[in-house]
């Protein structure tokens, strides 16, 4: 059944991690206030409809109502009084008149899910509709007109089904205006992980990940992307032994792992890569605790400073402060609580720090933004008197509240104030300048 939601500008909750994914959403609120037809192209499970649904929620029309469809789901024989309504009388058992999808979605959003199963016969008609052709309900003589954007999905390669006679040229042309590809959850690693531990604390707040479970999860090919990650997560959930404190590989069972299911071979990654994530990502999750994080990874704290020091050779030296290395300080997060005012536009707000990194932060406050959207932290750094202004967009949110700020252009006086603090900050947490020494 086709589903309805009227006047909601909230923004769908999506974890937003990985760069192939944040340039995607970057498409995404570039086109949204554009009245062009959208057709979005990814595999099955892979986020379509949540694009789709950020779509309708960042555009003009975002007050007015959102109706989604999937076109598989319909049966052939009733899709067209579905899609365009029936008067009373038009065929055995309508009883009454019947309102179609388009009027439903008047001055919103109409998704049409799976449209490469749509029939033939309705693709002549849906162009019409898409020309801004006025059209009759089934059995009516009184042309309706409405007013609708058109967000199209599918997992099936249109351009194929056009040279097969299956799918009409003028209809492909006519809804790809803009064609945006979702890119397949085991191409976005950092999304992956961001969205098992979400859905992990989504249960128990204070459980992890442990470093096996990332491990295993990496190491999966996920033909069913996100769908199949959350169905995966639920069954771990209640079938783990100790899911309260942390999630390990044994309780996740996955069908192949190191393999797709059509038997393809290993995913290649850079496991070089993947370990210095599991390290920094342990090392946040920790508060900078050297030897927490160490417990987590299973290793001995010497082994860690050793793997640090390796890492080290990478940084970039301009941005370290004292003698703790850039990659260290990049991971490192402040927890503050702090009350913080936020300028966006002409507006003024206040808000809550949540932590805050040389990077960026994390803040709530009762607003909704868009994704990349500008903003100004102004921050009092702690014991002290000194505002510092933090400039910056909108990384990610959720449901919450809460928002991440990525920081840009932070002022030369201000960032070595901020970096001097959170230099002092991280001492007291335990990153101490033996970490930047050979170990």
């Amino acid at each position: 059944m086709p589903t309805v939601v009227h006047n909601s500008c909230e923004l769908t909750g999506q974890v937003v991690q990985s760069e192939s994914l944040k340039k995607v959403m970057a498409l995404v609120e570039q086109v949204a206030r554009h009245p062009a037809a959208v057709l979005i192209v990814g595999e099955t499970g892979s986020g379509k409809e949540m694009i789709a649904r950020s779509l309708h929620n960042l555009s003009l029309r975002c007050n007015g109502p959102w109706v989604d469809v999937n076109c598989a789901a319909m049966p052939e024989h009733l899709v067209e009084s579905e899609l365009f309504g029936y008067e009373k009388g038009a065929f055995s058992g309508a009883d009454s008149q019947k309102q179609g999808l388009f009027e439903m979605a008047h001055t919103g959003t109409l998704f049409l899910d799976e449209i490469g199963d749509l029939d033939l016969k309705v693709q002549v008609k849906l162009l019409r509709v898409l020309d801004g052709v006025p059209y009759y309900r089934l059995g009516g003589n009184r042309k309706v007109t409405v007013d609708v954007r058109i967000v199209a999905a599918t997992n099936q390669n249109l351009e194929e089904l056009v040279r097969a006679g299956r799918f009409r040229s003028d209809l492909y042309h006519r809804l790809a205006q803009f064609r945006l590809e979702i890119p397949p959850l085991r191409e976005r690693p950092d999304d992956l992980v961001a969205i098992a531990e979400q859905l992990l604390q989504e249960h128990y707040p204070d459980s992890v990940l442990s470093n096996d479970a990332i491990s295993h999860l990496l190491a999966y090919d996920w033909p069913g992307n996100v769908r199949e990650l959350k169905n995966c997560m639920f069954r771990a959930v209640l079938g783990a032994k100790n899911p309260q404190v942390e999630l390990t590989a044994t309780d996740i069972q996955l069908p192949l792992v190191g393999a797709t299911a059509n038997g393809k071979a290993p995913l290649n990654r850079d496991l070089e890569l993947v370990e210095r994530q599991m390290v920094f990502s342990a090392l946040e999750r920790c508060n900078g605790n050297q030897g927490k994080a160490a417990e987590a990874l299973g290793i001995s704290r010497r082994t860690l400073l050793r793997k640090l020091k390796n890492y080290r050779g990478s940084a970039q030296p301009e941005t370290a402060v004292g003698t703790l290395c850039a990659e260290q300080q990049r991971y490192y997060r402040a927890e503050v609580n702090a009350a913080v005012r936020v300028k966006s536009g002409h507006e003024q707000l206040d808000a809550v720090m949540v932590n805050i990194s040389v990077g960026g932060a994390a803040i709530a406050m009762d607003k909704t933004f868009s994704f990349g959207a500008p903003l100004t932290i102004f921050f009092t750094i702690p014991e002290t008197t000194l505002e510092v202004q933090l400039p910056g967009k909108i990384a990610w949110s959720n449901n919450e509240g809460q928002h991440g700020i990525q920081f840009t252009d932070i002022a030369a006086e201000a960032r070595s104030s901020l970096h001097r603090w959170l230099h002092a900050q991280m001492k007291k947490d335990g990153w101490d300048d033996s970490m930047a020494q050979p170990a």
